[in-house]
C-alpha cells in the first residue's frame, strides 16, 4: 500500500529519532507528552490504538503506562524500528501496516484511539475519523494531536518548505476550531485541549534551557500560539 507519503517517511524512518536525543527535542518531546497525557485517562489494560505510530514514540508510552496498545502505520521501515524499540523495552506492543482511512479493524473494539501529529498526513482526513468513530466503543475516547497552522513553529515550517524539501511538504496543518468542527462533525463530545511548544527552536546545547522560560511565557500570554496542539473528546 505505497503511497507518496509513506514513501517520505520511509526515507526518513532512519533518522527520525536522532532530534529527539538532542536537548530541544527532549524538552519538544516532554511538553508534547504533557499535554497529551494531560487529556488520556484510561485505566489499566483497557485497548488502545495508536494510529500513525511512526517509530512508537506514543505506543512505548502507553504500553508502559500498563494499556494494551496497538501501532498502525503506513511506513513498513517506521513499524520496524517501532517493534524493534518495544522488544528492547519488554513491552509487547501489536503493529500493524494500515491506513488510516481503511482500518482493519471491528467496529467499537477500542477503548482508546491517539494520533499524534498524523492527522495533517492523512490523505482522507474526514474518513479517518470516521473510521476511528468506528472502531472506538461507544463513550471511549479519541486523542488527536496536530501542528497549529498559526503555531509560531509552523508559520516557519510552511514557509521553510517552499524551499527546502521536507516531509512537511505534504501536510495539511489545521488550526484549534477547525479541529474543534471535524471532531464534533465526526460524533465527539466533552472536548478538551491543550497546547505546547510556545518558541521557535532557535537554541541548542546549554542555551535550550532559555526555551523553558520562553515555554512559560508563551503558554501564559499566547496560548493561541502554540504549535503542538492536543484535543480529545468522547464518543457519542
Amino acid at each position: 500500500m505505497p503511497s507518496e507519503r509513506a514513501s517520505a517517511f520511509d526515507a526518513l524512518s532512519s533518522s527520525y529519532d536522532q532530534w529527539y536525543e538532542t536537548p530541544v527535542g527532549r524538552l519538544v518531546d516532554r511538553l508534547e507528552k504533557d499535554a497529551v497525557f494531560a487529556l488520556v485517562e484510561p485505566q489499566r489494560g483497557d485497548l488502545v490504538l495508536d494510529l500513525s505510530c511512526g517509530t512508537g514514540i506514543y505506543a512505548l508510552a502507553l504500553a508502559q503506562r500498563g494499556l494494551r496498545v496497538v501501532g498502525a502505520d503506513l511506513s513498513e521501515p517506521m513499524l520496524r524500528l517501532a517493534q524493534a524499540k518495544a522488544r528492547q523495552a519488554g513491552v509487547g506492543i501489536a503493529f500493524v501496516q494500515a491506513d488510516g482511512s481503511t482500518l482493519p479493524f471491528r467496529p467499537g473494539t477500542f477503548d482508546l484511539v491517539t494520533i499524534i501529529l498524523g492527522l495533517e498526513f492523512a490523505a482522507e482526513p474526514v474518513k479517518t475519523l470516521e473510521e476511528i468513530r468506528r472502531i472506538l466503543k461507544p463513550g471511549a475516547t479519541l486523542v488527536v494531536a496536530i501542528l497549529n497552522r498559526s503555531g509560531l513553529w509552523t508559520l516557519w515550517r510552511r514557509f521553510k518548505r517552499l524551499f527546502v524539501p521536507s516531509v512537511w511538504r505534504h501536510a495539511r496543518f489545521l488550526g484549534l476550531e477547525e479541529l474543534r468542527r471535524h471532531m464534533e462533525t465526526h460524533g465527539f463530545r466533552q472536548l478538551r485541549w491543550r497546547g505546547a511548544v510556545h518558541f521557535l527552536p532557535i537554541f541548542t546545547g546549554r542555551a535550550a534551557r532559555c526555551l523553558e522560560r520562553c515555554e512559560a511565557f508563551g503558554a501564559r500570554w499566547m496560548p493561541a500560539r502554540a504549535t503542538f496542539l492536543a484535543m480529545s473528546g468522547r464518543r457519542a
